[in-house]
């Protein structure tokens, strides 16, 4: 929320956010604390688990209805997986894992910079023509805002108009991860191992090390395929994506 208020506020347009699940209206008021002008919220029981197929089509009704300047998304396992597929269909495109978002001064277009090489560089991207200019966000890395109770906004209920016969796919289970101590993609110190450490025995010190800084294990992706640590240890790519300080 932080920086879609810079940004919109540099613009001279409105902040609006969009809440979809269920039972979560009461929440929308906590968006406006936090900077933004309208919060449209679709709120039924048909978004209680998250789908691909009703999330993306929910955004995409109303994103074609209110016609953003600019659209931006976490980049979570969520916003990685919804993020491409509404680009497509809004006929734009999307630039992900942003580490930071600024306005071109002369054409007023969204700059858009992200690691690339492995992390070794930063390039910018600009796109000229597709609207909404779209970006994924990665966790932690703009300041958040301070939460202020006496702004006041617009609250929206939004409904996009979809019912079961219209989603293709269904929730059949869940299987919950279990993990102990700080979540990876939350932690401020990652302690990661790789094939290199030879076995899962390694994994135990390195867990003890964590526990003494407070803070998570983390591996590539050989140790996981190897069945050395859990699945959910795996950073990088095709892993979660970390942010130590």
């Amino acid at each position: 929320m932080g920086i879609g208020r810079k940004l919109a506020d540099e613009l001279g347009q409105e902040l609006s956010a969009l809440f979809i699940g269920n039972e979560i209206s009461q929440a929308a008021d906590e968006a406006i604390f936090f900077g933004a002008d309208k919060v449209y919220v679709i709120d039924m029981p048909l978004f209680k688990d998250y789908l691909t197929d009703s999330y993306v089509a929910a955004w995409e009704k109303l994103s074609k209805q209110i016609t953003p300047e600019i659209l931006l998304l976490g980049h979570t396992s969520l916003g990685r997986d919804l993020a491409p597929r509404l680009a497509f269909r809004l006929e734009t495109g999307v630039t992900q894992d942003c580490v930071e978002l600024s306005i071109d001064p002369e054409t007023k277009l969204l700059q858009k910079t992200k690691p690339v090489y492995g992390g070794n560089a930063l390039a910018i991207y600009v796109c000229q023509e597709g609207h909404p200019q779209m970006a994924t966000i990665r966790e932690k890395v703009m300041q958040p805002l301070k939460r202020d109770t006496s702004r006041k906004g617009e609250v929206i209920p939004f409904d996009p108009g979809l019912d079961e016969t219209t989603i293709r796919g269904k929730v059949i289970g869940k299987v919950k991860e279990e993990v102990t101590g700080i979540k990876l993609e939350e932690a401020d110190v990652v302690i990661c191992g790789g094939r290199g450490l030879g076995g899962p025995e390694p994994f135990k010190q390195l867990e003890e090390l964590a526990r003494i800084l407070n803070g998570a294990v983390g591996a590539t992706r050989p140790p996981c395929d190897a069945k050395w640590v859990p699945s959910y240890y795996q950073i990088g790519l095709t892993g979660k994506l970390v942010s130590p300080s």
